[in-house]
């Protein structure tokens, strides 16, 4: 009896540990974006996998917006081996910017002004413990999180983590709909293509 109450208090404190512990890192990486702490932006974010999460969404949302007509092999080889995209995303793809992205909740570094109410990711939005745990799904040494918990659902960045050498590290950023769609139609007028009206 007591080498199974022994194993269900080892496993509850194993779980415990495993759902807080990337909710820590997480509040780690949002401190340090508030503070300008480069150094923790850069062991928490894995740039390699958020640059190909960012390409392929303004990839995406360029082919959407300008209503080019190509197969989707055809999009990731442009955006990978061609990049295409780049223009774009390399002004988002630092520790400086990403803050900035985030803190702002808006991609200052492409597009200045941020429309009216717009809301970034920071310790005071970023919501109470429980709104986090809610609004958050954990995989195998995989995390993710929709913020800032202020924001209705589709208006939320979807961040997430993966466990890489002991340490929970960004690899993806999902943006919302309407800031993709911002950086797609600056893509176009970087490619010098026409949007349609939408």
């Amino acid at each position: 009896m007591r080498k199974t109450i022994a194993t269900v208090v080892t496993l509850v404190l194993v779980w415990i540990g495993y759902t807080a512990w990337p909710l820590y890192d997480l509040w780690v990486l949002v401190h340090a974006m508030e503070t300008h702490d480069v150094g923790t932006v850069t062991r928490l974010v894995y740039f390699d996998a958020v640059r190909v999460s960012l390409t392929n969404q303004v990839m995406a949302a360029y082919v959407r917006r300008t209503r080019i007509n190509i197969s989707p092999f055809a999009q990731s080889v442009a955006a990978g081996a061609l990049g295409i995209a780049n223009p774009i995303v390399h002004k988002l793809i630092s520790p400086e910017a990403l803050s900035e992205l985030f803190g702002m909740g808006w991609p200052v570094t492409v597009a200045s002004d941020p429309p009216p109410g717009t809301v970034g990711i920071t310790e005071r939005t970023i919501g109470t413990i429980w709104q986090i745990f809610k609004n958050s799904e954990y995989g195998f040494a995989r995390f993710e999180v929709a913020a800032p918990s202020v924001l209705p659902p589709q208006q939320r960045f979807r961040l997430t983590f993966r466990l890489l050498q002991w340490r929970w590290r960004l690899v993806a950023v999902t943006l919302p709909e309407n800031i993709q769609n911002l950086l797609g139609d600056e893509l176009a007028k970087a490619l010098r293509t026409p949007v349609p009206n939408q």
